[in-house]
C-alpha cells in the first residue's frame, strides 16, 4: 500500500510539556467537574448518616470520602510523573507516524505498530500539533513541522476526512 504521508516527531521534555497543558486545558473542567458531583454526593451520604445517627456509616463515608480525595489529588500526579520518568519522553526518542488509506503506522526504534483510523478516540488540530488519542488520556503527539512527505495542511484535510467524528480543530 502506498504511504500518504510521513512524519517523525521527536518527543522532547517541552514537547510532553506542551501537551499536558493541552490536556489540561482540554479536559481539565471535566474532570473538576466529575469531582465535584462525586464529592457532593458523598458529602450528602455522610450528612444523612449523621442526621440520623448512623454513626458507623458516617464513619465509612468519611473514610470513602478521604480515599476519593487522595486518589483524585495524587493518581494524576503520579501518572504523569511516571510518564514523565518513561524511556520515550527521557531518553527524547523518535517516532515514525506512516499514513496509508485505511490505516497508520507507528515506529520507533523497537517495533511498528498498525492502528486504524476508526480506533481513535479524539484527533485535535492545534497551532503547531496534531493529537491522534487512542484513548482519553494517552495520545500520539505529531508536530506539523516534521513531515518528510506532504505538508500539514494537507494531512489535515486527509485525517479529518478520515475521522470526521472525532476531528476539531483548536485554536
Amino acid at each position: 500500500m502506498k504511504c500518504l504521508f510521513k512524519n517523525t516527531t521527536q518527543y522532547t521534555k517541552n514537547i510532553y510539556k506542551t501537551y499536558l497543558a493541552f490536556h489540561r486545558k482540554k479536559y481539565g473542567f471535566t474532570y473538576k467537574t466529575y469531582t465535584a458531583i462525586i464529592v457532593a454526593l458523598i458529602l450528602f451520604c455522610l450528612v444523612l448518616q449523621i442526621k440520623y445517627h448512623y454513626f458507623t456509616l458516617a464513619i465509612i463515608f468519611c473514610c470513602i470520602f478521604t480515599a476519593f480525595i487522595l486518589w483524585r489529588l495524587l493518581h494524576p500526579v503520579s501518572v504523569v510523573a511516571k510518564e514523565y520518568k518513561s524511556e520515550k519522553i527521557q531518553d527524547e526518542k523518535k517516532f515514525t507516524f506512516k499514513f496509508y488509506q485505511k490505516y497508520f503506522t507507528v515506529e520507533d526504534d523497537k517495533e511498528i505498530s498498525k492502528m486504524k483510523y476508526y480506533n481513535l478516540h479524539k484527533v485535535f488540530e492545534t497551532k503547531n500539533f496534531f493529537y491522534l488519542y487512542i484513548d482519553k488520556t494517552h495520545a500520539l503527539l505529531i508536530d506539523k513541522s516534521k513531515f518528510q512527505k506532504n505538508n500539514a495542511s494537507d494531512f489535515s484535510n486527509f485525517i479529518h476526512k478520515k475521522c470526521w467524528w472525532c476531528f476539531k480543530k483548536v485554536k
